[in-house]
């Protein structure tokens, strides 16, 4: 297994990633960070909290309400009552909602080395816990969604989607790894890998394949792999290679990747439309290109609200086919840019809906919220890289958009 990790606590690190595997928190005399120079109260706590949260991820409502009462014996005077109300949860939903206060409290925290905050937009707003430094285990979601969120890195890292090949990244659905797939000559498709500090990764122990054509059974509701080739790892581990023979560009290949033995198989949809290391695609234009790049990212995408309603209605449509385009041209991790734009001017509709008839103004409210979650969907699936999954969130927001579309042209009709 690569050591993905840059951080001084190498074998803290490791024992980490086998209690995750495990599914046991790690003993106070191994967890990281838990030396007696750092321990001044905060390490003893999180080693409790930590157990909670793997058992929450793990959907193991007994196991985490054991490590609570352990927490509660060792936390402070401030932390004791946040913890108390999760333990008194009666189930593992109420539970998971009451353990969002106190993730965020801890999440606040200066964390000792070996742990890391970690990040789910989708869960009540967007959602933050603490966890060991590794993949994300997402406490509120567990086995429904284990892996929505991000784990926090080096400045930036996540949103760094900067082929050092020439090729694409997208983030690996674990939150941990960044793919890049190039194709650097015909018949030559690799795979390099690194982690969420853009470290590379040593990937001799992975598997994949790399597939060319596939084909839909309606009786599994699946997808049969046709036309695929193994990949194998380079000496030393720096990428995985399949030689798949003559295939031109534009290309289309999937790749399905294994990174662990037991560990699920992820697949990422590259669409090359040339050689690896050609000229560098264009980039995304900001809808404000003038604002400080110190802003957050959120804030630097952040359309303006037109005055007029239906400028912001033409807003959305041209987003739409922004996205469009991007999808066709397999640019997943730029689609969240239109996409969380589209999903303010959205938000700006919803509130202008209150002058429409009735049914008009239901069916646009309906359409928003639709397209908002849509929204969010395709910035995750999109830095995914899984085309199918894209293709699904898209039906939704293509429809949203198709709904205010027809109410706004319908109330503009004569």
């Amino acid at each position: 297994m690569a050591q993905c990790s840059r951080r001084p606590a190498a074998i803290g690190g490791a024992l980490a990633a086998l209690a995750l595997l495990a599914g046991s928190p790690v003993p106070a005399s191994e967890a990281p960070g838990g030396s007696a120079a750092q321990d001044d109260g905060i390490v003893a706590q999180l080693i409790e909290y930590v157990g909670a949260q793997q058992a929450l991820a793990a959907d193991d409502a007994d196991r985490a309400r054991a490590a609570l009462e352990r927490l509660i014996a060792v936390a402070d005077d401030v932390t004791r009552p946040l913890v108390q109300a999760v333990a008194r949860a009666d189930d593992i939903e109420t539970m998971r909602q009451r353990f969002k206060p106190l993730s965020e409290f801890l999440a606040a925290l200066d964390l000792p080395q070996g742990y890391a905050r970690a990040y789910c937009p989708m869960y009540d707003g967007g959602s933050n816990w603490v966890q060991l430094d590794g993949p994300v285990r997402n406490p509120f979601y567990g086995s429904t969604m284990l892996t929505c969120g991000v784990v926090d890195a080096a400045p930036g890292a996540h949103m760094d989607h900067t082929p050092r090949h020439g090729g694409t990244v997208f983030m690996a659905p674990d939150g941990f790894h960044h793919i890049e797939g190039a194709y650097p000559e015909p018949g030559v498709f690799r795979i390099y890998a690194t982690d969420n500090y853009r470290e590379p990764v040593d990937v001799t122990l992975w598997m994949g394949r790399a597939v060319l054509e596939e084909e839909y059974d309606a009786a599994t509701d699946e997808f049969r792999e046709v036309t695929a080739f193994a990949m194998l790892p380079a000496p030393g581990g720096a990428y995985l290679e399949a030689e798949v023979g003559d295939v031109g560009v534009p290309a289309e290949i999937i790749a399905r990747l294994q990174f662990e033995e037991d560990f699920p198989e992820e697949r990422f949809d590259f669409i090359f439309a040339g050689f690896s290391g050609d000229a560098p695609r264009e980039t995304l234009t900001l809808d404000r290109p003038n604002v400080p790049p110190a802003l957050p990212l959120a804030e630097r995408i952040r359309p303006r609200i037109p005055e007029r309603t239906s400028d912001i209605v033409g807003g959305i449509e041209a987003r739409d086919r922004e996205i469009v385009d991007l999808v066709t041209r397999g640019a997943f991790t730029e689609i969240f840019i239109p996409a969380l734009q589209a999903k303010e001017l959205a938000l700006a509709l919803h509130d202008r809906a209150e002058a429409l008839p009735t049914r008009a103004r239901d069916d646009v409210r309906i359409a928003v919220r639709s397209l908002v979650r849509a929204a969010w969907l395709l910035d995750w699936y999109g830095d995914l890289g899984n085309k199918q999954q894209v293709d699904d969130a898209y039906g939704v927001f293509g429809s949203a958009v198709s709904q205010i579309s027809r109410v706004y042209g319908e109330a503009a009709a004569p």
